[in-house]
């Protein structure tokens, strides 16, 4: 059972969620606060539970454009700054890129993101200053070409909670059918660990996983604001709180029980070209 997360008392109602299910985030992509805060409304109205703050999106960034989006948003933030090597766009160099996220973090969003791979000394710095701020801490690892093994996955997770994040983010883009069972499996074993996470699959092969890792532990969605595809397959926050309130007529605690039927089932599905995860649901609840 993963430990509790600890935030600031303004976030009581997120961690109130977290208890009871997982939460939608919808990355909000926008290069100005105007427009971030416009598309924020939407996913306001599509309840989603939390935004993503980009700031390797932003064309102008610094203290006070941080602060003013972090302090007006009417969601709770997960703030992150991606380099290149991360998939992000910021190139202006290490050193300001960990300095614009120290920022964010006085500005208190909810989480902040930081990478398994920035220098140990910087990531510790910026765990630490989360700690004295009460901002959740989110410790995540990307692999944009391919699923590691499950030992290999277990070895980067126990990395992570050595950082002391709250909260680890793995993400893995699956090539074949074995890799849909990897990431779904590791989803079932981690479950046992004192560190909350999230694990799932980018691209075609992993969207599937988006849904299906919900049902064997994962406590964090990302969705994308609309309908439009994109390279990562995300699934809109329309449709993956269609697929909420399908889980929530039934229970998310009597599902995540039958975590065996759900692995055999969804296993099942994913070599049907017409398998889809409500699919399985139906099954688990007829």
């Amino acid at each position: 059972m993963p430990k509790a997360i600890q935030l600031a008392p303004k976030y009581i109602d997120l961690i109130s969620t977290l208890e009871k299910r997982p939460v939608i985030c919808t990355p909000i992509n926008a290069n100005n606060e105007k427009d971030y805060l416009k598309n924020l409304t939407r996913a306001i109205e599509w309840n989603s539970d939390l935004a993503e703050l980009r700031l390797d999106f932003l064309s102008e960034i610094n203290d006070e454009s941080i602060y003013k989006i972090i302090s007006k948003s009417k969601l709770p933030l997960i703030v992150t700054n991606r380099n290149k090597e991360n998939g992000g766009r910021f190139s202006a160099g290490e050193e300001l890129r960990l300095s614009l996220l120290s920022s964010a973090v006085m500005a208190k969003p909810a989480f902040v993101d930081i990478e398994l791979s920035t220098d140990g000394k910087d990531r510790s710095h910026i765990i630490n200053l989360a700690k004295e701020n009460k901002v959740g801490i989110i410790c995540s690892y990307h692999d944009f070409n391919k699923t590691p093994t499950p030992k290999e996955i277990y070895e980067i997770f126990r990395k992570i909670s050595e950082t002391t994040a709250d909260l680890a983010k793995l993400v893995f883009t699956p090539q074949s059918g074995r890799d849909f069972r990897i990431i779904l499996e590791a989803n079932d074993s981690l479950r046992y660990e004192d560190t909350a996470y999230t694990l799932f699959g980018m691209g075609k092969r992993g969207q599937n996983t988006r849904l299906m890792s919900l049902l064997l532990g994962s406590c964090l969605a990302y969705c994308s604001l609309d309908n439009t595809q994109n390279g990562l397959y995300q699934i809109s926050v329309e449709q993956m709180r269609s697929f909420f309130e399908r889980i929530e007529k039934h229970g998310w605690r009597p599902i995540r029980e039958k975590r065996q039927d759900i692995l055999t089932l969804t296993m099942a599905e994913s070599n049907d070209d017409n398998g889809h995860p409500l699919t399985v649901i139906e099954k688990l609840t007829s």
